[in-house]
C-alpha cells in the first residue's frame, strides 16, 4: 500500500484532534471539579447520578416536612400537657368542694377559679404553631373554636387529618383535630349513683356532639329530672362545673367528676398518640439523615474528578502534544527529493 503525504498529513489531524480533545476535557474536569460534565464523557455513571441527585433532592424534602411535623406536634404535645394540668386542676378543686367542710361561699370562690381554668383551655385550643392553628383538622386558617356570649362553644374546624411524606414509602399524620383535642365524647348512655342516693344520666345527642346529663331519682334515664345539663367539650364542661359551684350544687358536681375522669383519659390517650409519632419522625429523620450522606458518598464518588490524577493527566496530554508538534514539524519539513536515490 502506497502511503502518500496526504495520509501523514490526516494521522497528524487526527492525532493533534485527539489530543487536544483530551487536554480540553482534562482541563474541564479540573476548572470543573467533576469527572463528568455532560451526559457524552460517560452515558452510565450520568444515569447514576441524576439518580443520586433526586434521591437526594428527594430526601432532604422529607427532612422539611419531617422538621415541620416536629415543630407541629411538639407544640401540639405542649398545649395536651396544659390541658392536663388544667384539668387535673379542676379535679382537685372538685374533691375539695364536695368535702363537707367547704361551704356555699367557699364554692362560689372555687367557680372563679374553675372559670378561669374554662378560659385557659379555650386559649389552649387556638394554640397556633406559626401561622397555623393546630386543632382546626385542615382548616388551619381558621380558629379551632368560636365562642358565643352565652357560654357555648362551637367547633370551626374539620375531622380532615393531614398526612405528610416523611420517605418514600411512609406517611405521618401530624394534626389532633379539636374533636380529638377537646370534644368529650359518649358512646352510649351512661348512669351513675350519687352519693346523696340520686342518680346521673348522661345521654348522648343522636344528631349533635351533646351530651345531657340528668340528675333524677331514679335509676331510668328516662325519667323525669331534677335538674339538666348539656355540654359538647371541656369549655362548656367546665362551664357547667363552675355554674355547679356558684349554685352550691354537690350532686351535680359529683357527677360531673365521671366526664373530667373521661376527659383525662382521653387527652392522656391524646398526648401517647403524639409521642408515638413524635419518636417516629425522630427516627425515620435520623434514617435519612444516613440515607442522605450515603446518596452523597455515591454522587460524590461517581461524579467528582480525583484532582491529582487529573493534574497528571492535563501534564501528559501537554507532553504529547508538544512531542506531535516536534514529530510533525519533521515530517512536514521533508519534500520529495528526501525520498529519492541518486544511482
Amino acid at each position: 500500500m502506497r502511503i502518500s503525504s496526504f495520509m501523514y498529513l490526516d494521522m497528524m489531524k487526527k492525532s493533534f484532534q485527539d489530543n487536544i480533545s483530551q487536554l480540553y476535557d482534562s482541563q474541564e474536569q479540573l476548572s470543573s471539579g467533576l469527572k463528568v460534565n455532560k451526559p457524552s464523557d460517560d452515558i452510565s455513571a450520568m444515569g447514576q447520578i441524576l439518580g443520586y441527585k433526586v434521591d437526594i433532592a428527594n430526601s432532604t424534602q422529607y427532612q422539611k416536612n419531617i422538621s415541620a411535623a416536629l415543630s407541629f406536634l411538639q407544640t401540639s404535645d405542649t398545649a395536651m400537657s396544659s390541658v392536663v394540668d388544667n384539668l387535673q386542676r379542676m379535679e382537685e378543686l372538685m374533691v375539695s368542694g364536695v368535702n363537707g367542710s367547704t361551704d356555699a361561699s367557699g364554692r362560689r370562690d372555687t367557680a372563679a377559679e374553675i372559670d378561669t381554668i374554662k378560659n385557659s383551655l379555650y386559649s389552649l385550643s387556638l394554640t397556633r404553631s406559626g401561622d397555623r392553628y393546630l386543632f382546626s383538622g385542615s382548616q388551619t386558617n381558621t380558629a379551632s373554636f368560636a365562642t358565643s356570649p352565652t357560654g357555648i362553644y362551637t367547633y370551626a374546624g374539620d375531622s380532615a387529618q393531614i398526612s405528610i411524606n416523611i420517605n418514600s414509602t411512609a406517611q405521618v399524620i401530624e394534626n389532633i383535630t379539636g374533636s380529638d383535642a377537646f370534644a368529650y365524647s359518649l358512646q352510649g348512655t351512661n348512669s351513675i349513683r350519687l352519693t346523696s342516693g340520686n342518680w346521673a344520666h348522661f345521654v348522648p345527642s343522636p344528631v349533635s356532639t351533646k351530651i345531657t346529663v340528668t340528675l333524677s331519682t331514679s335509676s331510668s334515664p328516662s325519667a323525669a329530672g331534677i335538674e339538666q345539663a348539656s355540654f359538647s367539650n371541656y369549655m362548656e364542661m367546665t362551664n357547667v362545673i363552675a355554674k355547679a359551684f356558684n349554685n352550691n350544687d354537690v350532686d351535680m358536681i359529683n357527677a360531673m367528676m365521671s366526664p373530667l375522669q373521661s376527659a383525662l383519659d382521653k387527652v392522656t390517650t391524646v398526648r401517647a398518640t403524639i409521642g408515638a409519632r413524635l419518636n417516629y419522625l425522630q427516627q425515620t429523620g435520623s434514617n435519612n439523615d444516613s440515607n442522605n450522606v450515603n446518596q452523597t458518598e455515591y454522587l460524590s464518588n461517581t461524579q467528582d474528578s480525583d484532582i491529582t490524577v487529573t493534574t497528571t493527566d492535563i501534564s501528559k496530554s501537554e507532553m504529547a502534544l508538544q512531542a506531535l508538534r516536534q514529530s510533525s514539524g519533521q515530517v512536514m519539513s521533508q519534500t520529495l527529493f528526501d525520498f529519492l536515490t541518486i544511482k
